[in-house]
């Protein structure tokens, strides 16, 4: 009985440290990564224009009895194409006060607006107003008020791009694509601010879109990365 018992107790402890069954892996599948881009191009027909309206003076009030007016007369512009804008803002004036010639202090007080402005002509004819009411200079950046449906479409073509790449590769491979379980877009930008694609952005994944010269005045870009399951 205790050599029995001795083997019993030996056949327990051999038990408790084999190793666990391996579990088994799925040969008949998997999953693969692919990356999608997309490419929309817009001509502007909304524009920003920035521009300051800057007074100076001997001292405080000096400046600013000289500022209201020229501000005012830049406000009756505004107002009288205000048909013309989508949005407009106007910051609080502002003083500074710098070291002028003969050490005597030189107060100036700027204004800065910023304009939304549809159409190419409306930009052209505020600017030809606004110079005739003192501003100096102007800043212009080009927009679209579609670039919110621009960038749906960048996005929508570049989902297509990963899709046509996934099933180009699933028929090379002999593979049934089961379809994506996994969406990741890169690279995204606020619509508002469109930025031409860098070769950085790209490098070799995909053709190097910053080699093109853009078709139009802008483009909207997106870059995803798609993974799909498939089955052997």
């Amino acid at each position: 009985m205790k050599i029995v018992a001795s083997w019993l107790l030996v056949l327990s402890a051999l038990a408790w440290s084999s190793p666990a069954p391996a579990q088994l892996v799925d040969i008949d599948g998997g999953r693969f990564h692919v990356a999608g881009f997309g490419r929309v191009a817009w001509q502007p027909d909304l524009f920003e224009l920035a521009f300051t309206v800057v007074s100076q003076g001997d001292d405080v009030r000096g400046a600013r009895e000289r500022h209201l007016p020229a501000v005012a007369a830049v406000r009756r512009v505004v107002e009288a194409q205000r048909a013309a804008l989508s949005e407009q803002s106007e910051d609080a004036p502002r003083l500074q006060v710098r070291e002028g010639e003969g050490g005597h202090a030189a107060h100036r007080f700027d204004t800065r607006f910023v304009l939304r402005v549809r159409g190419a002509d409306a930009v052209a004819l505020l600017q030809q107003q606004l110079a005739d009411a003192g501003v100096a200079a102007f800043e212009v950046r080009p927009l679209s008020e579609r670039l919110p449906q621009y960038g749906d479409e960048a996005r929508r073509q570049a989902l297509r791009d990963a899709k046509r790449k996934a099933e180009l590769i699933a028929a090379e491979m002999g593979w049934k694509l089961m379809g994506a379980t996994a969406v990741k877009f890169q690279d995204e930008r606020p619509w508002w601010l469109p930025q031409t694609p860098t070769a950085r952005q790209y490098e070799a994944r995909a053709y190097n879109y910053a080699a093109e010269a853009p078709a139009q005045s802008g483009e909207v870009t997106s870059q995803v990365d798609v993974e799909y399951a498939y089955k052997r």
